[in-house]
């Protein structure tokens, strides 16, 4: 049987460098899985150095031992949400997840990393087996609620495949974790950023602004912590030990196996246990293959580690009874004191992101985006809800709408929102609308002789979607208020092109 995660054997992981000498970056980040190649990436592409350090080989922890669930639906359930935090907060906390999705997909296209990435149903079920109580009133609950925020969701008598009650998620996802993250290894090497491996941060200097590594100091403006179990960093001992109070552990137990083709749906399950069981079938070869995991346990307190894996094992071929399990590992899963992620400076130059229970790349990568934000001075919609203390969150101050009111809010919900047509016949003359045409959101626009203009409806200033003006005969773009003529052409900045023809 092997032991290591099936990601690894399918990939050829880039080799880098340890750190050998001293240096000055603008930003450190600390944790090459993730949300620290994910970071150093984007920092790098917002014009910043960035110097990315790994104390062992890049994802060998956390994120290559992940089953790379691309999804929105939290851990805890979204009823469960609402009930401890309100409507606003449930709908941001998916939010989240929906618009790190989508930012995944943007790098994947923009690009062209070969990553197998691809939009999938995500399955909340009842569980085949285990199951104490009838979920069926829960799950119409949170598909109800679901859809009340604008998700794609609807709840199933009987899911396919599992044939339980269920919610069916639309606009989910699923890739390579491995094959993306090398993909921007290599993009962020060079230009005076760089990627150091078998390099541990040793000691830091929180008044110089500098940190110790193999012997040699590296200063910094800002520094990223992306190790998931928090590093201390600049916070003192009994800062970190306050903080790690708020964390739990747990160890989680996965199997690979091929299964016959056409088995199982291509797709995600989970089911309402706890802890829960979960899986994902990709297409691999003459077969598929299914990974499987569960047997949820706080880390250091399972008397025989191997049952858990026996359980695991057993479970899935009582699923699929022809599966040929090649492949076993476990991760560690952390979870904070209320169930959602902790991400946001927790000292004056520092950024933290841990908790991210099991939605580890998710959440991974809203914590990227949420610290390229801080250190570039965006105002980020989330950095109250997953703030390390939550004070306007938990006071019941915090306002999502109006914290939304600048492009963030369009980015997310105009990324969402379902297009207002699908077809060219429904453009009248001199009219514009957002189609979905082959896979793309297009601004199209029909002049009055019934020529037709398409274009991409991505302003290309930061990427948020343009609406048609029909009083103006404009594109205009939400965000930051660039403008466009009807044949995309710019009128008005901060947009310094026109809109992409296609």
């Amino acid at each position: 049987m092997n032991t290591t995660p099936f990601w690894f054997d399918s990939v050829k992981r880039p080799k880098f460098r340890r750190l050998a000498r001293s240096l000055s970056t603008d930003v450190l980040i600390i944790g090459a899985g993730v949300t620290g190649l994910m970071a150093a990436y984007l920092l790098k592409r917002a014009g910043l150095s960035v110097a990315l350090l790994e104390r062992e080989r890049l994802a060998a922890r956390d994120s290559g031992h992940t089953t790379a669930h691309l999804t929105c639906v939290t851990d805890k359930r979204l009823h469960e949400l609402v009930r401890d935090f309100g409507e606003q907060h449930a709908k941001a906390a998916w939010d989240a997840g929906m618009a790190a999705i989508d930012e995944i997909e943007q790098i994947v296209k923009e690009k062209d990393i070969a990553c197998e990435f691809c939009r999938v149903p995500g399955y909340l079920h009842s569980p085949v087996s285990g199951g104490k109580s009838d979920e069926s009133a829960k799950l119409q609950k949170d598909a109800k609620l679901a859809t009340k925020f604008g998700f794609n969701a609807a709840y199933l008598d009987s899911i396919p495949f599992m044939d339980q009650p269920g919610v069916r998620f639309g606009d989910q996802a699923k890739f390579h974790p491995l094959k993306f993250l090398f993909a921007l290894a290599r993009e962020i090497a060079g230009g005076g950023s760089s990627i150091f491996e078998s390099s541990a941060v040793k000691e830091f200097d929180s008044k110089k602004k500098r940190a110790k590594v193999n012997g040699h100091w590296i200063s910094y403006d800002r520094v990223v912590l992306a190790t998931n179990n928090p590093v201390l960093g600049e916070s003192n001992l009994i800062a970190g030990m306050i903080f790690q109070m708020k964390l739990s552990l747990y160890s989680s137990y996965v199997v690979g196996a091929k299964i016959p083709r056409d088995s199982i749906p291509i797709a995600s399950f989970w089911d309402t246990n706890d802890p829960y069981q979960y899986l994902r079938v990709d297409r691999c070869g003459r077969s598929d293959y299914a990974i499987f995991g569960g047997e949820d346990h706080k880390t250091g307190q399972a008397k025989n580690t191997e049952i858990c894996f026996r359980n695991v094992e057993n479970e899935l071929l009582t699923l699929v009874p022809r599966a040929k399990i090649d492949h076993r590992w476990s991760g560690q899963v952390i979870v904070s004191n209320d169930g959602l992620p902790l991400i946001g400076p927790n000292e004056k130059d520092q950024f933290i992101a841990t908790a991210f229970c099991g939605n580890g790349f998710t959440f991974g990568a809203s914590a990227a985006v949420m610290a390229r934000d801080w250190i570039t001075g965006i105002k980020n919609p989330w950095s109250d809800l997953f703030a390390p203390d939550r004070k306007k969150v938990r006071g019941g101050t915090w306002n999502y709408l109006r914290e939304n009111k600048d492009y963030p809010y369009y980015l997310i919900q105009d990324r969402f929102r379902a297009p207002e047509a699908k077809s060219l016949r429904a453009v009248k003359r001199e009219e514009g609308k957002i189609l979905m045409l082959g896979g793309k959101k297009l601004a199209v626009y029909r002049d009055r002789h019934g020529r037709v203009k398409k274009m991409s409806a991505v302003c290309p200033h930061m990427g948020c979607l343009v609406r048609w003006n029909q009083a103006e005969a404009t594109w205009d773009c939400p965000c930051h208020g660039s403008r466009f003529n009807p044949r995309g052409e710019v009128i008005a900045g901060p947009a310094e092109s026109s809109l992409h023809s296609v």
